[in-house]
């Protein structure tokens, strides 16, 4: 299930200006305007708070789907995010999940260089960006997105389960779990490491996953379940309450939170 985010900060949007509208330098031999106040300049670079990292060690984040290779790192932040043991996805899950349907589970990620001042738990589990290079930077995992299809119209309990035998070499039909032909995305995990938290991470993480699935065209909606003080966050992406959840996981206490997507739009034909 969705992690419970702390609610973005707000601050004041930093302006720059922009490049080639550099102002020149006042000429001293001329007399001052009756009115010396600066005029406002007329274009300008907003740079978005998520953007404006007060943070010394800059991140540079950027996202890329998740793989089994990723296991350790989410489940290292999927710990670390939850206090509530009861509300965590299980390891067997994360490795039921990155191996049948990976190419829903998106990571936001951040190059870290050893001893650079960042601490976060997926740092033991990050892997090398490059073998050969000598400052050692390796890529750790500080958000992520990990969800499966479904044939229901929301979040369930069945949908969050998965089949025990899935691995076998004849696994049993079930209605647990990741369902191939669903045109429902289950997110079961929405989650940013709480150091990282405050800084926009989580909607670039969200908005980069809506904007992957509107344009795959695999599924009709994105559903989850959240609490109530987290309803308003989703909200604001374009998520629909539909009321109290039916599913138990976690204590239950739950919202059903809808997102259509959108259709493809036609392409154009030649020939």
């Amino acid at each position: 299930m969705p992690r419970d985010l702390d609610p973005e900060k707000s601050a004041p949007v930093a302006l720059t200006e922009s490049p080639g509208k550099v102002p020149s330098s006042p000429d001293p031999s001329k007399p001052k305007d009756k009115d010396s106040s600066p005029q406002p300049q007329k274009e300008f670079i907003i740079i978005p708070h998520d953007q404006q990292y007060s943070d010394p060690t800059n991140l540079h984040p950027y996202t890329r789907p998740l793989t089994i290779s990723d296991l350790d790192s989410v489940v290292a932040l999927e710990n670390a995010s939850f206090e509530d043991p009861s509300e965590r996805a299980t390891r067997e899950k994360f490795i039921y999940r990155l191996n049948k349907c990976n190419e829903l589970c998106l990571g936001i990620f951040c190059t870290v260089v050893p001893d650079s001042g960042i601490t976060a738990e997926t740092i033991p589990t990050g892997h090398p960006v490059e073998t050969s290079r000598p400052n050692g930077a390796i890529c750790v995992l500080i958000g992520h997105v990990v969800a499966a299809k479904t044939n229901d119209l929301s979040a369930t309990d069945k949908s969050m389960d998965f089949p025990k035998d899935w691995d076998s070499e004849h696994p049993s039909k079930s209605d647990l779990g990741h369902q191939e032909a669903g045109r429902t995305i289950v997110l079961h995990s929405v989650a940013v490491l709480p150091q990282f938290q405050g800084r926009g991470l989580g909607r670039v993480l969200l908005q980069a996953y809506i904007q992957q699935m509107n344009g795959a065209g695999i599924a009709d909606r994105l559903v989850l379940i959240a609490h109530d003080h987290k309803v308003g966050w989703y909200e604001r992406f374009g998520f629909q309450n539909r009321g109290r959840s039916k599913a138990q996981f976690g204590g239950g206490e739950w919202y059903d939170m809808v997102y259509e997507l959108k259709s493809l739009e036609p392409r154009a034909t030649y020939g």
